[in-house]
């Protein structure tokens, strides 16, 4: 398989191919929610790219009408007022 279609990515590689920083990229990795998979071998973190591309999948944006915003705001309050 060519370069281009390697299934393990470096964190430079796999930031060109989600157009994010490698910043971005280690902070995904280490998020305490839903990190997104990768392994180190030895010093360096690589990152299959189908399960990137299924972790990318998981965090689509929903359309702001599909929100119940009254809903979270009443909760917010909610929880302000009995301090948590």
């Amino acid at each position: 398989m060519n370069e281009s279609g390697a299934e393990w990515l470096s964190l430079k590689k796999m930031s060109s191919y989600a157009n994010v920083s490698e910043r971005t990229l280690r902070a995904w990795i280490h998020s305490p929610l839903n990190p997104l998979p990768a392994v180190r071998v030895a010093r360096k973190i690589l990152v299959r790219r189908s399960e990137f591309d299924v972790w990318l999948t998981k965090h689509r944006v929903k359309p702001l009408e599909t929100l119940n915003l009254d809903g979270i705001v009443k909760d917010v309050l909610q929880g302000i007022v009995r301090g948590r």
